[in-house]
């Protein structure tokens, strides 16, 4: 088994046909074709089915395929951190970022890249926090953003600060200067959220249970952008983090009302991994996310208060 048998594979399983995914990795179709059979002979086991539709992975293929992707990353790391001992950092760093902080550290997370680190790839996956995750439990991230994270023996988890939560409706031209709402007046609302194993549900089941209200559950979405377009058209509410809505707030697309007594609050925090191999690479993305905060707290797209560390974090 070869390292570019591996790549090759990973290439046709994303690409879902071999022409496009010859051209992805600038081989021909019968070279590429030749490298997978060598791969499944290698193993003993097939891993893609072929036909007309395109490329499907077997049972084997299904199970191969995190692990390959976990291989890769590791040799990957491998050749960043030797790379990355020259003044300059240089190589691949994956992030993990939910739907809002995406929103709101893009733009100046990747200028401050393009600037300081030109070397540096920055490879971002943008999802809810299960499927971050999920990708960061399978080793395919090097630094990962949530919320409420709790200590985990092999993670370093550093909360950086607190935000709060809005309820989220349609634009309404007498709630533009932001006025206030209490939790208690929630519970007479419609509202779409993610379902239960979604950080922000439970954010709203654990204050739901510590102020004795029942939410009025619509509609779950696991997708924020789909929660969002149903507060802009006027079917549902949802609750969100300013990162997320601030564009919407200021396009007259939403009005949003900060939740308070109490306010609603969840804290935002930078993960990183404390096994394999660490690189200034991943060091230098880490501080930049630091300073893109920054950034966007001061550009309106981020409203924060300074973090009180919690009891199960470090």
């Amino acid at each position: 088994m070869e390292i570019r048998q591996l790549r090759h594979f990973i290439a046709v399983v994303e690409a879902g046909n071999l022409r496009k995914a010859s051209e992805n990795s600038h081989i021909t179709p019968p070279a590429l074709s030749m490298s997978l059979k060598s791969l499944e002979t290698s193993l003993g086991v097939k891993l893609l089915e072929r036909d007309r539709r395109g490329i499907a992975l077997t049972y084997a293929g299904e199970q191969f395929l995190p692990a390959a992707q976990s291989l890769l990353k590791q040799i990957d790391d491998v050749r960043s951190s030797l790379v990355g001992c020259k003044a300059s950092p240089t190589g691949n760093v994956r992030v993990g970022l939910p739907v809002g902080l995406n929103n709101a550290l893009a733009a100046p997370l990747s200028r401050i890249l393009q600037s300081h680190y030109p070397g540096i790839s920055l490879i971002v996956e943008e999802g809810n926090t299960t499927t971050l995750e999920r990708s960061f439990d399978g080793d395919l991230l090097d630094l990962m953003m949530s919320y409420d994270i709790q200590t985990k023996v092999d993670r370093k988890i550093e909360p950086l600060y607190v935000e709060q939560l809005y309820l989220v409706g349609p634009y309404d031209p007498d709630h533009t200067n932001n006025r206030d709402i209490e939790f208690s007046e929630l519970a007479h609302y419609p509202i779409v959220s993610s379902p239960g194993k979604h950080s922000m549900r439970r954010t709203l089941d654990r204050y739901a249970f510590e102020n004795g209200i029942e939410f009025n559950f619509l509609l779950d979405f696991q997708s924020a952008h789909s929660s969002l377009k149903l507060a802009v058209e006027g079917i549902a509410h949802t609750i969100a983090s300013w990162d997320l809505i601030h564009d919407h707030v200021k396009g007259q697309l939403v009005s949003a009302r900060r939740i308070v007594s109490p306010s609603m609050e969840r804290t935002v925090c930078l993960v990183s991994s404390l096994c394999g191999t660490h690189t200034t690479a991943v060091d230098a993305v880490a501080s930049s996310i630091k300073t893109a905060v920054g950034i966007a707290q001061e550009e309106d797209k981020i409203r924060q208060r300074l973090v009180a560390v919690k009891a199960g974090m470090q």
